[in-house]
C-alpha cells in the first residue's frame, strides 16, 4: 500500500483512465455493427455462427468480424495499452517485480503452483494438436484447422435448443448431484436471474455476479439455442452456486481468489455434459457432445495459453502506446506457439485480444490463467466425486465455503490434493487426453458413415 493520500488520488484517476479506457472497449465493441450477408449484425451475433453447421456460414461470419474489428482497432489499441502501462506505473510504485506477482498474491496462488500447471499444459499441447487436425481432416482441410472452423459442430446431433428446454436439461443434470444445486437453479431461472438474449447494445460474452448481501447472483449470457450456449449456462450456474454457498459466511469472507473463482462453474459443466453423454448410445450424437465440450476444453488449455503468452509479451512492451499491427503479430505469435500445427497458419485470428474483456481491467491482469486452473481443478474434483460419489457432495460444498479463507494449495488440500507438483495436473489432463482419443476415434469412425 501507498501513503493514504497517494491511495486516494490513484483511485480518482483510476476513474478518468484504466476505468474509462475499459469502457470504451465495452462500448466500441457492444456498439459495433458487423455487415454480414447485406445485414448488419451485432459482433456477439456474428461470432455465435461460428457454430454453425454450414461451412460456408462459417467462413463468411470471420471475414465480416475481422473487417469490422478492423474499423475499431486503433481505438481499442490505444485502450488495452494504456491500460496496461498503467498497471506497470502503480506496480513500479507500489515496488513489485512484475505484473504477474500481484496476480498471484491477489490469487492466494504461489509460483510453484503456476509453474506446475503451465508446465502441464504445455506438455499436453501436442496432444491437443493431434485433436485439431483430426477435425481438420474430418472436415476436409489438408493441415491445420481454420480458426473459423474451431467450434465447428461434427456428428449428428446439432440440434437446436429453445430457452425452456435448456433450463429443463441442466436442472435435470443438477438434481442428479444434489438437491441443493438443483434447487439453486429452479430459483435462479423460476425468478429470471438471468439476461439470456443477444441485443444491439448488449456487451458479448457471459459473466456472473454474486450478490450475498441478498442471497442472490445475477448473469448474463448471449444464449442462441446451441448445445455450447447450454453448457455456458451451467457454467455461470455454477459460479452462482458458489456465491450460494459462501452467502452464510461472513461478510469479509464473501470473495475468493480468481483460480477457485472457476471451481464451481467447471465442475457444473461437467455435470451436464456427463448427464447428456450418460444418456448416449449412438456414436454420431455422441462425437457432437463430447468433441462439444472438447472445443471448450481447447480454449481452455490452448487458448489460455496464446493468452497468457501474449499477455506477457504486452506487459513488456507497455511502457509506450502500442499500434494494432504490432498486437495483431503478437497474438499471431502467441497463437502459432500454443496451437502449433493445429491451426491454420494463414487462418488465425489477430483480433483475440481487441473483443476479450479480462485484458481490459487493471485490477484483472492475467485473467486467463484461473480459467485453466479451474478447469483442470474442477475435472480433477470431478473425477473423486465419480469414485464416492456420497462423501463427496457435502465435501464439496466445504471445499467451496473454504475457498474464502484459504490460499488456493490449501483449499486444494482439504481433498488431499498438492497443487504445486505437476501430478495432480497430468492426471486431470489424462481425462480430456482421453476424451481427445475417443474424439479421434469417432470422427475417423462416422467420418463416411
Amino acid at each position: 500500500m501507498l501513503s493514504e493520500s497517494e491511495e486516494l488520488l490513484l483511485t480518482k484517476l483510476r476513474e478518468v483512465a484504466s476505468d474509462s479506457w475499459r469502457r470504451l472497449q465495452n462500448m466500441l465493441t457492444a456498439n459495433l455493427k458487423v455487415s454480414y450477408r447485406g445485414s448488419e449484425i451485432t459482433l456477439s451475433e456474428v461470432r455465435n455462427l461460428a457454430y454453425e453447421y454450414d461451412a460456408n456460414v462459417r467462413k463468411d461470419a470471420y471475414e465480416s468480424e475481422l473487417k469490422a474489428l478492423e474499423s475499431i482497432q486503433d481505438a481499442v489499441a490505444l485502450s488495452i495499452t494504456n491500460i496496461k502501462r498503467e498497471v506497470n506505473v502503480v506496480n513500479e510504485f507500489r515496488g513489485y517485480q512484475s505484473p504477474l506477482e500481484p496476480t498471484l498474491r491477489n490469487s492466494k496462488m504461489t509460483q510453484a503452483t503456476l509453474d506446475a500447471l503451465i508446465s502441464a499444459m504445455e506438455s499436453y499441447r501436442p496432444t491437443f494438436e493431434k485433436y485439431l487436425r483430426a477435425k481438420a481432416k474430418y472436415l476436409g482441410y489438408d493441415g491445420g484447422l481454420p480458426f473459423y472452423d474451431l467450434f465447428a459442430p461434427v456428428g449428428k446431433g446439432a440440434k437446436t435448443y429453445t430457452y425452456d428446454e435448456a433450463k429443463s436439461l441442466v436442472i435435470e443434470a443438477f438434481y442428479g448431484f444434489s438437491k441443493h444445486l438443483g434447487d439453486f437453479a429452479k430459483r435462479a431461472f423460476d425468478e429470471e436471474w438471468i439476461d439470456v438474449e443477444p441485443r444491439p447494445g448488449k456487451v458479448g460474452g457471459a459473466f456472473c455476479s454474486n450478490q450475498p448481501q441478498i442471497g442472490q447472483s445475477r448473469i448474463l449470457t448471449n444464449f442462441t439455442g446451441s448445445l455450447s450456449d447450454i453448457l455456458t449456462l451451467a457454467h455461470e450456474l455454477g459460479h452462482g452456486f458458489h456465491g450460494e454457498i459462501i452467502k452464510n459466511n461472513d461478510p469479509l469472507h464473501w470473495s475468493y481468489p480468481m483460480p477457485l473463482a472457476e471451481t464451481a462453474s467447471i465442475f457444473c459443466e461437467s455435470i451436464v455434459n456427463q448427464h447428456l453423454l450418460k444418456t448416449i448410445d449412438d456414436d454420431s450424437l455422441k462425437l457432437f457432445v463430447l468433441e462439444n465440450a472438447l472445443q471448450g476444453d481447447t480454449q481452455v488449455i490452448i487458448d489460455i495459453l496464446s493468452r497468457y503468452y501474449f499477455e506477457t509479451e504486452l506487459f513488456k512492451e507497455a511502457t509506450k502506446p502500442v499500434p494494432a499491427s504490432a498486437l495483431k503479430a503478437w497474438m499471431l505469435d502467441a497463437q502459432k506457439k500454443a496451437y502449433g500445427e493445429g491451426l491454420d497458419p494463414n487462418l488465425r485470428h489477430p483480433f483475440m485480444w481487441l473483443m476479450k474483456p479480462h485484458y481490459y481491467s487493471a485490477g484483472l491482469n492475467f485473467y486467463n490463467f484461473p480459467y485453466a486452473f479451474g478447469l483442470l481443478f474442477g475435472k480433477g474434483l470431478y473425477g473423486l466425486y465419480e469414485k464416492d460419489p456420497v462423501p463427496f457432495t457435502d465435501q464439496y460444498e466445504t471445499l467451496l465455503a473454504y475457498t474464502t479463507k484459504a490460499s488456493v494449495e490449501d483449499v486444494a488440500k482439504t481433498m488431499q490434493i498438492d497443487v504445486t507438483q505437476p501430478n495432480f495436473w497430468h492426471q486431470s489432463l489424462e481425462v480430456i487426453s482421453k476424451d481427445i482419443h475417443d474424439v479421434i476415434y469417432l470422427l475417423e469412425k462416422t467420418k463416411d458413415a
